[in-house]
Protein backbone atom coordinates (compact mmCIF):
# COMPACT_ATOMS: atom_id res chain seq x y z
CA UNK A 1 0.00 0.00 0.00
CA UNK A 2 1.12 3.41 -1.06
CA UNK A 3 1.85 6.22 1.32
CA UNK A 4 -1.15 8.16 -0.74
CA UNK A 5 -3.07 5.12 -0.28
CA UNK A 6 -2.76 5.53 3.28
CA UNK A 7 -4.36 8.30 3.81
CA UNK A 8 -7.66 7.50 1.67
CA UNK A 9 -10.59 6.51 3.73
CA UNK A 10 -11.42 2.92 4.37
CA UNK A 11 -14.68 1.90 2.89
CA UNK A 12 -16.30 1.58 6.24
CA UNK A 13 -15.24 5.35 6.28
CA UNK A 14 -17.20 6.13 2.58
CA UNK A 15 -20.17 4.06 4.03
CA UNK A 16 -19.86 7.19 6.80
CA UNK A 17 -19.74 9.89 4.58
CA UNK A 18 -22.77 8.74 2.51
CA UNK A 19 -25.09 8.33 5.81
CA UNK A 20 -23.74 11.10 8.12
CA UNK A 21 -22.97 13.53 5.28
CA UNK A 22 -19.60 14.53 6.48
CA UNK A 23 -15.82 12.90 6.81
CA UNK A 24 -13.08 14.02 8.60
CA UNK A 25 -9.28 13.06 7.25
CA UNK A 26 -5.78 11.54 8.94
CA UNK A 27 -3.67 13.97 9.05
CA UNK A 28 -2.73 14.43 5.35
CA UNK A 29 -0.67 17.81 5.36
CA UNK A 30 2.92 18.48 6.87
CA UNK A 31 3.10 21.00 9.54
CA UNK A 32 5.48 22.61 7.11
CA UNK A 33 2.71 23.08 4.59
CA UNK A 34 0.45 24.29 6.94
CA UNK A 35 2.96 26.75 8.10
CA UNK A 36 3.97 27.86 4.55
CA UNK A 37 -0.15 28.56 4.20
CA UNK A 38 -0.57 30.69 7.17
CA UNK A 39 2.47 32.88 5.82
CA UNK A 40 0.50 32.83 2.23
CA UNK A 41 -2.63 34.30 4.13
CA UNK A 42 -0.67 36.83 6.04
CA UNK A 43 0.83 38.21 2.73
CA UNK A 44 -2.58 37.77 0.99
CA UNK A 45 -3.95 39.96 4.22
CA UNK A 46 -1.06 42.25 3.15
CA UNK A 47 -1.36 43.02 -0.03
CA UNK A 48 1.56 40.94 -0.76
CA UNK A 49 0.65 38.80 -3.99
CA UNK A 50 2.15 36.30 -6.05
CA UNK A 51 0.53 36.15 -9.38
CA UNK A 52 -2.12 38.96 -10.55
CA UNK A 53 -5.70 38.60 -10.71
CA UNK A 54 -7.01 35.46 -13.31
CA UNK A 55 -8.20 36.72 -16.28
CA UNK A 56 -8.11 40.00 -14.90
CA UNK A 57 -11.02 39.70 -12.14
CA UNK A 58 -11.06 40.72 -8.91
CA UNK A 59 -13.42 39.78 -6.39
CA UNK A 60 -15.19 41.16 -3.62
CA UNK A 61 -14.09 40.17 -0.44
CA UNK A 62 -12.90 41.27 2.81
CA UNK A 63 -10.16 44.24 3.18
CA UNK A 64 -8.60 45.52 6.05
CA UNK A 65 -11.25 48.72 6.07
CA UNK A 66 -13.61 45.96 7.18
CA UNK A 67 -12.32 45.58 10.57
CA UNK A 68 -12.49 42.46 12.48
CA UNK A 69 -15.24 40.53 11.39
CA UNK A 70 -15.34 37.81 9.78
CA UNK A 71 -12.80 37.37 6.68
CA UNK A 72 -13.83 35.89 3.55
CA UNK A 73 -11.80 36.14 0.17
CA UNK A 74 -13.05 33.55 -2.84
CA UNK A 75 -10.59 32.72 -5.12
CA UNK A 76 -7.50 33.45 -3.23
CA UNK A 77 -5.47 30.66 -4.31
CA UNK A 78 -4.98 32.05 -7.48
CA UNK A 79 -2.67 35.09 -5.62
CA UNK A 80 -0.64 32.85 -3.32
CA UNK A 81 1.68 29.94 -4.22
CA UNK A 82 1.17 28.84 -0.81
CA UNK A 83 -2.58 28.66 -0.97
CA UNK A 84 -2.28 26.61 -4.17
CA UNK A 85 -0.29 24.15 -2.58
CA UNK A 86 -3.19 23.05 -0.23
CA UNK A 87 -5.76 23.79 -2.34
CA UNK A 88 -4.36 21.73 -5.93
CA UNK A 89 -2.93 19.25 -3.62
CA UNK A 90 -3.74 15.89 -5.65
CA UNK A 91 -4.29 13.99 -1.84
CA UNK A 92 -7.42 16.44 -1.21
CA UNK A 93 -8.63 15.28 -4.66
CA UNK A 94 -8.00 11.59 -4.19
CA UNK A 95 -9.99 11.72 -1.13
CA UNK A 96 -12.69 13.64 -2.30
CA UNK A 97 -13.01 11.38 -5.36
CA UNK A 98 -13.46 8.45 -3.55
CA UNK A 99 -15.80 10.00 -1.31
CA UNK A 100 -18.05 10.49 -3.83
CA UNK A 101 -17.46 7.77 -5.69
CA UNK A 102 -16.10 9.61 -9.00
CA UNK A 103 -13.87 8.94 -11.67
CA UNK A 104 -12.27 12.36 -11.45
CA UNK A 105 -12.47 15.83 -9.52
CA UNK A 106 -12.17 19.26 -10.16
CA UNK A 107 -11.46 22.39 -8.34
CA UNK A 108 -14.50 24.80 -8.20
CA UNK A 109 -13.42 27.35 -6.05
CA UNK A 110 -11.48 28.62 -2.75
CA UNK A 111 -12.47 30.63 0.40
CA UNK A 112 -9.82 32.12 2.31
CA UNK A 113 -11.14 32.53 5.99
CA UNK A 114 -10.56 33.52 9.33
CA UNK A 115 -12.77 34.48 12.02
CA UNK A 116 -11.65 36.63 14.56
CA UNK A 117 -11.81 35.88 18.54
CA UNK A 118 -15.63 36.99 19.81
CA UNK A 119 -15.35 40.13 22.39
CA UNK A 120 -17.18 43.29 22.73
CA UNK A 121 -18.94 44.59 19.40
CA UNK A 122 -16.96 41.91 17.68
CA UNK A 123 -19.58 39.20 16.64
CA UNK A 124 -18.20 36.50 13.65
CA UNK A 125 -20.11 33.42 13.44
CA UNK A 126 -21.15 31.29 9.96
CA UNK A 127 -24.77 31.28 9.69
CA UNK A 128 -25.85 27.64 8.84
CA UNK A 129 -26.35 27.26 5.19
CA UNK A 130 -25.97 24.37 2.59
CA UNK A 131 -22.96 24.69 0.22
CA UNK A 132 -25.12 23.80 -2.56
CA UNK A 133 -27.71 26.73 -2.04
CA UNK A 134 -24.89 29.01 -3.55
CA UNK A 135 -24.27 26.66 -6.36
CA UNK A 136 -27.39 26.99 -8.89
CA UNK A 137 -26.06 26.83 -11.70
CA UNK A 138 -24.00 23.36 -11.00
CA UNK A 139 -26.15 20.25 -12.32
CA UNK A 140 -24.81 17.92 -10.05
CA UNK A 141 -25.37 17.57 -6.60
CA UNK A 142 -22.83 15.29 -4.99
CA UNK A 143 -20.33 18.31 -5.27
CA UNK A 144 -18.55 18.17 -2.06
CA UNK A 145 -16.14 20.51 0.60
CA UNK A 146 -12.88 20.13 2.36
CA UNK A 147 -12.16 22.46 5.19
CA UNK A 148 -8.74 22.74 6.24
CA UNK A 149 -7.67 24.69 9.06
CA UNK A 150 -4.52 26.25 9.45
CA UNK A 151 -3.90 24.83 13.25
CA UNK A 152 -5.42 22.32 16.06
CA UNK A 153 -9.31 23.17 15.70
CA UNK A 154 -11.29 23.02 18.70
CA UNK A 155 -15.05 23.09 19.74
CA UNK A 156 -13.88 26.50 21.61
CA UNK A 157 -12.57 28.40 18.22
CA UNK A 158 -15.73 27.86 16.85
CA UNK A 159 -14.51 24.81 13.94
CA UNK A 160 -17.08 23.97 11.73
CA UNK A 161 -20.07 21.97 13.04
CA UNK A 162 -22.27 19.34 10.71
CA UNK A 163 -26.19 18.52 11.28
CA UNK A 164 -25.45 15.05 11.25
CA UNK A 165 -27.06 13.82 7.81
CA UNK A 166 -28.94 16.28 6.60
CA UNK A 167 -27.72 16.22 3.18
CA UNK A 168 -30.33 13.44 3.11
CA UNK A 169 -33.02 15.80 4.58
CA UNK A 170 -35.95 17.48 2.14
CA UNK A 171 -34.28 20.36 0.39
CA UNK A 172 -32.30 23.32 2.27
CA UNK A 173 -30.97 25.04 -0.39
CA UNK A 174 -32.82 28.28 -0.40
CA UNK A 175 -33.48 29.82 3.08
CA UNK A 176 -30.41 29.44 4.72
CA UNK A 177 -27.51 31.63 4.94
CA UNK A 178 -23.75 31.31 5.81
CA UNK A 179 -23.18 35.35 6.68
CA UNK A 180 -26.40 35.29 9.25
CA UNK A 181 -25.10 34.89 12.95
CA UNK A 182 -28.42 34.16 14.03
CA UNK A 183 -27.88 30.22 14.19
CA UNK A 184 -30.66 29.80 16.53
CA UNK A 185 -32.83 31.64 14.05
CA UNK A 186 -31.64 29.58 11.19
CA UNK A 187 -32.57 26.56 13.10
CA UNK A 188 -35.89 27.16 13.00
CA UNK A 189 -35.83 27.14 8.97
CA UNK A 190 -34.60 23.42 8.68
CA UNK A 191 -36.41 21.38 6.83
CA UNK A 192 -35.92 18.24 8.64
CA UNK A 193 -38.95 15.71 7.21
CA UNK A 194 -38.90 14.82 10.45
CA UNK A 195 -35.67 13.68 11.20
CA UNK A 196 -33.65 14.79 14.65
CA UNK A 197 -31.19 17.46 14.39
CA UNK A 198 -27.86 16.09 15.75
CA UNK A 199 -24.94 18.94 15.74
CA UNK A 200 -21.39 17.56 15.42
CA UNK A 201 -18.25 20.53 16.05
CA UNK A 202 -15.51 18.53 13.75
CA UNK A 203 -12.36 18.91 16.09
CA UNK A 204 -9.42 18.31 13.85
CA UNK A 205 -5.22 18.55 14.56
CA UNK A 206 -3.46 20.78 12.43
CA UNK A 207 -2.65 18.95 8.82
CA UNK A 208 -6.15 17.26 9.13
CA UNK A 209 -9.09 18.15 7.03
CA UNK A 210 -13.04 17.74 7.54
CA UNK A 211 -14.55 17.26 4.21
CA UNK A 212 -18.96 17.56 3.66
CA UNK A 213 -21.27 16.80 1.00
CA UNK A 214 -22.70 20.13 -0.84
CA UNK A 215 -26.24 19.19 0.79
CA UNK A 216 -24.71 18.97 4.42
CA UNK A 217 -26.12 21.85 6.64
CA UNK A 218 -23.54 23.45 8.26
CA UNK A 219 -22.12 26.31 9.88
CA UNK A 220 -20.13 27.65 13.15
CA UNK A 221 -20.41 29.11 16.55
CA UNK A 222 -18.48 31.88 18.15
CA UNK A 223 -14.13 32.00 18.44
CA UNK A 224 -13.58 32.33 22.20
CA UNK A 225 -10.28 31.20 22.33
CA UNK A 226 -7.35 33.70 22.31
CA UNK A 227 -6.19 33.76 18.19
CA UNK A 228 -8.56 34.00 15.30
CA UNK A 229 -9.56 30.93 13.51
CA UNK A 230 -7.63 30.40 10.40
CA UNK A 231 -8.47 28.24 7.23
CA UNK A 232 -9.29 27.71 3.19
CA UNK A 233 -12.38 25.81 2.05
CA UNK A 234 -11.69 23.89 -1.10
CA UNK A 235 -15.00 23.34 -2.83
CA UNK A 236 -14.73 20.80 -5.39
CA UNK A 237 -16.34 19.50 -8.49
CA UNK A 238 -17.55 15.49 -9.33
CA UNK A 239 -16.55 14.55 -12.86
CA UNK A 240 -20.39 14.66 -13.72
CA UNK A 241 -20.90 18.67 -12.92
CA UNK A 242 -21.59 20.95 -15.91
CA UNK A 243 -23.16 24.42 -16.19
CA UNK A 244 -26.80 24.47 -15.89
CA UNK A 245 -29.50 26.96 -16.35
CA UNK A 246 -31.32 28.43 -13.41
CA UNK A 247 -33.68 30.59 -12.34
CA UNK A 248 -34.73 31.94 -8.83
CA UNK A 249 -38.33 32.20 -7.74
CA UNK A 250 -38.50 35.95 -7.89
CA UNK A 251 -37.27 35.64 -11.81
CA UNK A 252 -33.98 36.47 -11.26
CA UNK A 253 -31.06 34.20 -12.93
CA UNK A 254 -28.89 32.70 -11.19
CA UNK A 255 -25.10 32.88 -11.95
CA UNK A 256 -21.66 32.40 -10.11
CA UNK A 257 -18.50 34.18 -10.28
CA UNK A 258 -16.95 31.47 -11.89
CA UNK A 259 -18.91 31.75 -15.12
CA UNK A 260 -17.14 34.97 -15.75
CA UNK A 261 -13.62 33.35 -15.01
CA UNK A 262 -14.27 30.17 -17.52
CA UNK A 263 -13.74 29.68 -20.85
CA UNK A 264 -17.16 29.39 -22.73
CA UNK A 265 -18.35 26.07 -24.89
CA UNK A 266 -21.27 26.73 -27.00
CA UNK A 267 -21.63 30.24 -25.20
CA UNK A 268 -21.91 28.62 -21.90
CA UNK A 269 -19.88 28.66 -19.19
CA UNK A 270 -17.47 25.45 -18.97
CA UNK A 271 -16.80 24.17 -15.65
CA UNK A 272 -14.16 22.12 -16.98
CA UNK A 273 -11.57 25.10 -18.01
CA UNK A 274 -8.59 23.21 -16.98
CA UNK A 275 -7.18 26.92 -16.09
CA UNK A 276 -9.68 27.92 -13.59
CA UNK A 277 -11.23 24.47 -12.83
CA UNK A 278 -8.30 22.13 -12.94
CA UNK A 279 -8.37 18.21 -12.27
CA UNK A 280 -6.88 17.38 -9.04
CA UNK A 281 -7.82 14.11 -9.49
CA UNK A 282 -6.60 11.75 -10.90
CA UNK A 283 -3.09 13.87 -10.51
Amino acid sequence: MSDMERLLPTDDEVRFFQDHGWYKSRKIFTDDRIEAAKRAQDEFYAGQFDFPPVNGQRFAGWTAADGETMRKNDHASFRKQGLIDIVRSPIIGAIAAKLAGSPSIRLWHDQLLCKPVEKGDVVARVGWHTDYGYWKTCSSPKMLTAWVPFHDCTAEMGTISMIDGSHRWPDNTAHLDFFSNDLEGLEKRFVTGGAEIVKVPVELKAGEVSFHHCLTIHGSGPNLSDHSRRSIAVHLQDDANRWKWHAYEDGRIAAHDNDWLVRKADGRPDYTDPEVCPVLWPA
